[in-house]
């Protein structure tokens, strides 16, 4: 079986594409009306959990147990995260679409850069519908974005916190109770920066280094939007 390296030449062609799909999609959707983007919105979000539920059934089909391919990674989560943005209005989208955007639309990102299916073909069935899926999860929040639907604000850094903390203690209840490694909580995808975190904290306090490595990584994004927003002010 072939397989493909991170930042190969494969994966950076991959890559390259989905950066210029993407980039043409956010010029085209920003241009749209209110009413076919929302639509746009929930297709995509349909397609995504579709393509999810398609490759799962490959895994099974290949002869994979279901309780390893429940939908609890933070991508699969995620998913259904974009399914409440496109189907609700008002507060409630917005802070779906934010929670998309500063915390799903980023670990999504990161599966593209550090994907852990390069064990199978680039262009196999299921690593199409792997890059697939997370790829319209880091368009559709940056189409709410580009589209002024959501307004990031240093107000809403607690969304992401209060997500977290519905999500992660039962996940990690069932982590523990199936030996499941959901949302990377247990020990991170090898070639990640997940592993980088581990090495340097270790088993003990993987959990307090993963939560810093959030910490972080929202502080930055809401700098960074917050500093677009002053200069596009000016």
């Amino acid at each position: 079986m072939t397989t493909f390296s991170h930042f190969g030449p494969e994966h950076i062609g991959m890559l390259i594409t989905i950066a210029v799909i993407v980039v043409a999609g956010l010029l085209i959707t920003r241009r749209s009306n209110r009413k076919n983007a929302q639509r746009t919105a929930l297709i995509l979000a349909v397609i995504t959990l579709a393509a999810e539920l398609f490759q799962d059934f490959l895994l099974v089909r290949e002869g994979g147990n279901i309780i390893n391919f429940l939908p609890l990674h933070l991508c699969n989560i995620g998913i259904f995260v974009n399914l409440l943005a496109a189907l609700t209005k008002g507060k409630l989208q917005s802070y779906f679409a934010e929670v998309s955007l500063v915390l799903i639309a980023p670990g999504s990102l990161g599966a593209l850069l550090f994907p852990d299916w390069t064990y199978r073909p680039l262009l196999s069935t299921i690593s199409i519908l792997c890059f697939l899926t997370h790829t319209l999860l880091v368009f559709i929040p940056l189409m709410y974005l580009v589209r002024k639907s959501v307004r990031v604000s240093f107000k809403h850094f607690w969304y992401s916190y209060l997500f977290l903390a519905l999500v992660v203690p039962p996940i990690r209840l069932l982590n523990e109770k199936a030996g499941q490694n959901y949302m990377y909580l247990m020990y991170p995808p090898k070639s990640s920066p997940l592993e980088w975190i581990y090495n340097q904290t270790g088993d003990t306090y993987y959990t307090a280094g993963l939560v810093l490595f959030i910490t972080v990584l929202l502080l930055l994004e809401y700098l960074v939007y917050f500093l677009a927003a002053k200069a596009s002010k000016k």
